[in-house]
């Protein structure tokens, strides 16, 4: 009976741990993505997006490189000021996608913006597949 108790705890223990690893990857994955978007590093960013997400990043990135220099550094000092948090992180329709709650605050919204984001998993890679909806 004793090992039995062992055995079942242990499996518990190795549930809640590799459950706790996956959503770290996951939130590591997103702050890391929301980092460089709001630095407008979106070349960067786009290393951490599905490729259909990656590609309108770098079309976004193009749009900023094609503005007058004061209006590009303008948008940069802005977006340089935002912060986020990651809220929650829930199971989506399947077990390889999330949806990942984060708040973004401006300086002139103190108290956040709710937003989410899909996060798929690609191999062994959690990936943006959408956010800010």
């Amino acid at each position: 009976m004793k090992r039995w108790s062992f055995l079942l705890v242990a499996l518990v223990f190795l549930f809640v741990s590799s459950c706790s690893v996956k959503e770290k990857q996951i939130v590591s994955v997103a702050e890391d993505f929301l980092e460089l978007y709001f630095k407008t590093a979106y070349d960067s960013a786009a290393t951490y997006c599905t490729p259909e997400l990656a590609e309108e990043l770098r079309g976004s990135m193009k749009s900023i490189e094609n503005l007058e220099e004061g209006v590009r550094e303008m948008i940069v000092k802005q977006t340089a000021s935002i912060r986020q948090e990651i809220v929650s992180v829930e199971e989506a329709n399947s077990k390889d996608s999330v949806n990942l709650k984060y708040k973004v605050y401006l300086p002139s919204f103190p108290n956040g913006i709710d937003n989410k984001m899909l996060l798929v998993k690609m191999g062994d890679n959690w990936l943006v597949a959408g956010f800010g909806q």
